[in-house]
């Protein structure tokens, strides 16, 4: 397991993250011992604007009702759960963080979803997964962890089908880098590997996918800022500290130091 792995699973690890999680929802008015998908996308959709953001990706990528999809990057589940649930996808989901793929799974079984999602720890650079096995791959702010796009973008490829979707948001450098640290995905540029909005498409067009196109401006909710409002938030997931990275991120989103990307691509039939 080299470095940036290690660095990446001891960011994103809690330890006790079912309690914790078990804890927030007790605190919000919820029954821990029986929650419900639409109690849990308070909490489990981890990147900036929470669930309404994986809502307005998935609609905006156009994934279609009843599809294979894989979650790349899968956290504990919160997207996975909605394209189940709402749209009836079958889900495949990949995550470094082992944690996060136990408390997943069982939440998956809490609400009565472990039958249309499959999860793994895995790499989305090493998809354990064979060539062309999914109409859609899903990748929210994965990437800015990863330092080998090139790869990244070539796996994604390699197991959609012909005519595959590829969706993915990431937090860009912006022309006022550097941001300000910390930041939810990294607390110093250790581990943040941003490039910038001209380099994300370019590697993808370099990859294959076609019809490439970044979304955001017309994305009522993006990925780079705070919870929904009257939301728990991914403090329970990702640390108490939360708000400030999540401050940090909007401000630099502000200032011109990073820009919010929410890119569609398809590959070619």
């Amino acid at each position: 397991m080299g470095n940036e792995t290690e660095s990446v699973i001891d960011h994103y690890t809690r330890h006790n993250l079912m309690q914790r999680i078990r804890d927030a929802l007790r605190s919000a008015g919820h029954d821990p011992e029986n929650p419900t998908r639409e109690m849990l996308a308070e909490l489990d959709h981890l990147h900036g604007g929470g669930f309404t953001t994986t809502e307005t990706q998935v609609a905006l990528a156009e994934i279609p009702t009843g599809c294979h999809v894989l979650d790349a990057g899968c956290g504990i589940g919160g997207p996975s759960r909605f394209l189940a649930g709402q749209h009836g996808c079958t889900v495949e989901g990949i995550d470094l963080t082992p944690e996060y793929i136990d408390v997943a799974t069982q939440l998956n079984e809490m609400v009565g979803l472990d039958d249309k999602i499959s999860l793994s720890v895995g790499s989305v650079t090493e998809l354990p997964y064979d060539n062309e096995r999914f109409d859609a791959v899903l990748c929210q702010n994965v990437s800015m962890n990863v330092s080998d796009k090139e790869t990244l973008f070539c796996e994604a490829f390699r197991v959609l089908k012909p005519g595959g979707i590829y969706t993915i948001s990431h937090i860009a450098e912006g022309p006022n880098a550097p941001p300000i640290y910390p930041l939810p995905w990294a607390r110093t540029s250790d581990g943040s590997f941003l490039e910038t909005p001209e380099r994300i498409l370019m590697l993808l067009k370099q990859a294959g996918f076609e019809a490439i196109e970044d979304r955001a401006a017309t994305a009522p909710s993006q990925p780079g800022g705070g919870p929904q409002p009257g939301t728990i938030g991914a403090i329970p997931a990702m640390g108490d500290d939360m708000p400030e990275r999540t401050g940090n991120s909007a401000r630099s989103i502000e200032q011109g130091r990073l820009v919010a990307m929410m890119v569609v691509a398809h590959r070619p039939q």
